[in-house]
C-alpha cells in the first residue's frame, strides 16, 4: 500500500502549502510567494521532467516569467493571483519582452486556485496563451502526481516534499501518547469540580514506597522500572512538546492526590488494587470521550505520579 500512503502525503503537503499561501496573502505577507518560486521549480522538474531554473535570479528583466527551461523551451510564471487582468498582463509582458522567441510555451501556475477565464485564448498575433491548458493550479498538480503510475517517481516527489516542507505534527498520534495526553487534559481541566482541592505535601517517595507500602514495594518498583523502558521517553516528550504548561501539570497533580486517596481508601489501603481501579477508571473515562487507550501507558503514568507522591499522597501526622 505504499502508493496509497505516498498519494495521501502528496495531497496533505500541497494542500497545507496552499492554505499557508492563502493565509499569508490575506495578511499582505507576500514573502512566502517568493519562496514558493524555488520550491515549485524543484517540484515541477520532478513532476514533468523539466530543467527549470529561477529566471528572476538569472535575468532580472524577465518580468513576465519566474521559471524557465531553455532546453524544453518552457516558461512559467508562479503566482497567487487568479484575476484576468493579471493573466493578460503576464501574456502582454511575455510578448513585449520577446520571450516567445526563446520559449515555445508559457504556463501560469497559480499556487492557490486558478480562475476559469471565459476567453479561450489570451494574447495576439505573436503568441496566444490557452486558458484551458496553460493555466494550472495546485489541484492540477496533485492530480498529475497521484495519477502517475511510476512508483519510484512518486516516492521521489514525496521525499522532496518531506525535505522542503515542515508540516505541523499530525493529530494521529500513537495510542500511548493519546492516552497520556487524554489523562492530563481531563484531570487538569480548571472547570473540573475537584480542581484546586488537592494536597500540598512535599514528596517523600522513599518513605512512601519502602515504608508506607512496604508489602508492595517490589511490585511498585518493578512496575515503574518496566514501564519506564517503554513509556519513559514518551511521557517526557508529552510534557515537553504539548501545550499544557506547568500550570496544567500542577493542576493535574493536585487532582490526582485527592482522587487517588479516595480510591485507596475504598480499596482498604491496598495500593495494587487501587492502582488497577484508577487505571480502569481512566480507561472508561477516555473511551467515553472518544480517546484511544493504551493500558500500559496509563499504568506507567499513574506509577510515575505515585513515585512523585501525586498518587496516594503521604500524610504524616505530626504530634505537638
Amino acid at each position: 500500500m505504499n502508493r496509497t500512503d505516498y498519494q495521501r502525503r502528496v495531497i496533505t503537503s500541497l494542500s497545507w502549502l496552499k492554505t499557508q499561501v492563502e493565509y499569508h496573502n490575506s495578511l499582505s505577507l507576500t514573502d512566502i510567494n517568493h519562496g514558493a518560486e524555488d520550491f515549485y521549480c524543484g517540484l515541477l522538474n520532478l513532476v514533468y521532467g523539466y530543467s527549470l531554473k529561477n529566471i528572476n535570479i538569472i535575468d532580472q528583466n524577465a518580468a513576465a516569467i519566474d521559471l524557465g527551461d531553455e532546453q524544453n523551451k518552457i516558461a512559467i510564471q508562479v503566482t497567487s493571483t487568479s484575476a484576468l487582468a493579471k493573466t493578460k498582463y503576464t501574456v502582454e509582458k511575455f510578448i513585449e519582452k520577446g520571450l516567445y522567441k526563446k520559449f515555445d510555451r508559457l504556463l501560469i501556475l497559480n499556487i492557490v486556485k486558478k480562475s476559469n477565464h471565459e476567453a479561450p485564448t489570451i494574447g495576439g498575433s505573436e503568441y496566444n496563451l490557452d486558458t484551458r491548458e496553460d493555466i494550472l493550479d495546485v489541484g492540477d498538480l496533485i492530480k498529475k502526481i497521484t495519477d502517475d503510475p511510476d512508483l519510484k517517481k512518486l516516492k521521489a516527489i514525496v521525499d522532496f516534499l518531506d525535505a522542503e516542507l515542515s508540516l505541523p505534527a499530525q493529530k494521529s498520534l500513537p495510542n500511548e501518547v493519546l492516552t497520556i495526553l487524554g489523562i492530563i487534559e481531563h484531570i487538569s481541566d480548571e472547570s473540573h469540580e475537584d480542581a484546586g482541592s488537592g494536597y500540598l505535601e512535599e514528596p517523600i517517595p522513599e518513605e512512601k514506597i519502602y515504608k508506607r507500602f512496604a508489602d508492595h514495594a517490589d511490585f511498585l518498583v518493578d512496575t515503574y522500572n518496566d514501564g519506564y523502558i517503554e513509556y519513559g521517553a514518551v511521557l517526557e516528550a508529552v510534557k515537553k512538546e504539548s501545550d499544557f504548561g506547568q500550570v496544567k501539570l500542577r493542576r493535574a497533580a493536585s487532582y490526582l492526590k485527592k482522587y487517588s486517596d479516595s480510591v485507596l481508601t475504598k480499596c482498604g489501603g491496598d495500593p495494587k488494587a487501587a492502582l488497577h481501579q484508577i487505571i480502569a477508571d481512566f480507561g472508561a473515562l477516555l473511551g467515553n470521550n472518544g480517546y484511544t487507550f493504551d493500558e500500559g501507558a496509563a499504568e506507567f503514568y499513574v506509577i510515575e505520579q505515585l513515585v512523585k507522591c501525586n498518587i496516594f499522597p503521604y500524610k504524616e501526622v505530626s504530634v505537638a
